[in-house]
């Protein structure tokens, strides 16, 4: 498996890696460390890691195309080493190095898109960068042996490119993940203050399509809210500043995937706001929505994409068509009446463990093993 991040690990790299392994796979990740100062070779649950270290740091720019070449060559140079294998592409941005060993080595290439690349990229990076890798995508993307996607919207692209051999693997979790220990959860509650209030919880990306303000104003003008709030990126200042001014917020930083278990089991409510005009908006599945769904949490998001159409059809929370400071502050009045939570909550839990979780999201995945191996023999 090819990354460009460090594996902290990458929660849908990791689950995946997992269930290979468990199907009787061997599975090596070669991922790129930024910065981080991991290990440079380790082995989790089974997953050998190797990681390539050159500097660098996420949200660079344009100017990150020349640390992406030299990232590249160096892994070219690890994989020349390995023996004849798959190799697994995550994200577009190692698909051209997975696709020179296919064309060099005849290896067989798996390329999971977790979102449509081109779309997500930064305000940082020149249109005219963005538009020559989208220009690049159509072509390359076809030349993948399987392609696997994480959702209905990003396969209908896909289709529209005149790729037809694609599968769907959403990013639905594992429920066990989500079900913290009573004592554990009250133990990490008294450890921040909790006591009896309602309960928030942002922990993603705090990138600028990310909307966050509004929950932040609504929150420290409500002594009875409570908000968890942890990530990494350009607004994690202003998160900052409302936690140290307010007590009813606390900012936790970037935090492992077992602690976003946690603090997700310690909520009441899952959050997530996203400016529904950015590029990739109309694509948006995102694993905050079945991080909820797993740990049986309402739900606040945006009434667009298959966010919007999740939402809705299973009436786990509140699907908003805007994410300004009213609209957030009516949802939560709605959602301090307890049993109209419970109703969310219920609906939410019901979901998980009858439709989204990876128990059956993993049967796809290793369907496209199984078709593998048949190509091989």
């Amino acid at each position: 498996m090819l990354l460009t991040n460090a594996f902290l690990p990458d929660p849908r790299p990791y689950k995946e890696a997992l269930s290979l392994i468990k199907a009787g796979h061997k599975v090596k990740i070669l991922c790129w460390d930024r910065g981080e100062n991991l290990p440079e070779n380790e082995i989790i649950d089974g997953i050998e890691i190797e990681r390539i270290h050159l500097a660098s740091k996420h949200g660079r720019g344009t100017t990150q195309v020349i640390f992406l070449l030299m990232f590249w060559i160096k892994m070219l140079l690890r994989l020349i080493k390995e023996e004849k294998g798959i190799i697994y592409c995550h994200d577009f941005d190692t698909l051209p190095v997975g696709l020179l060993c296919k064309f060099f080595w005849g290896r067989l290439v798996i390329f999971d898109s977790h979102d449509i690349f081109s779309k997500t990229l930064y305000r940082n990076v020149s249109n005219l960068l963005v538009s020559f890798i989208a220009f690049l995508e159509k072509p390359l993307i076809k030349r993948a042996d399987f392609i696997i996607v994480a959702s209905q919207s990003v396969a209908s692209l896909y289709n529209s490119f005149g790729v037809t051999k694609i599968s769907i693997v959403e990013n639905w979790k594992e429920i066990e993940d989500f079900q913290a220990k009573k004592e554990i959860a009250e133990k990490e509650k008294l450890i921040l203050g909790i006591k009896d209030k309602l309960v928030i919880s942002y922990i993603s990306n705090l990138g600028p399509e990310r909307i966050i303000e509004p929950l932040l104003e609504v929150v420290s003008e409500d002594n009875s809210l409570f908000l968890i709030a942890a990530g990494d990126g350009p607004q994690k200042h202003l998160i900052e500043k409302f936690s140290k001014y307010f007590n009813n917020i606390v900012f936790l930083g970037y935090i492992p995937y077992e602690k976003i278990c946690l603090y997700t089991c310690i909520s009441d409510i899952v959050y997530f706001g996203y400016n529904k005009d950015a590029r990739v908006a109309k694509f948006l599945n995102p694993n905050k929505l079945f991080e909820a769904l797993a740990a049986g949490k309402a739900f606040i998001g945006g009434n667009f994409g298959e966010m919007g159409r999740i939402i809705k059809e299973e009436r786990c929370g509140i699907a908003l068509d805007s994410f300004d400071k009213d609209n957030i502050k009516n949802a939560l009045e709605i959602m301090k009446d307890r049993s109209k939570l419970q109703v969310f909550q219920d609906n939410a839990k019901r979901a998980g463990l009858e439709k989204y979780n990876w128990a059956n999201a993993e049967k796809n995945f290793l369907e496209v093993f199984s078709q593998i191996e048949h190509k091989r023999c």
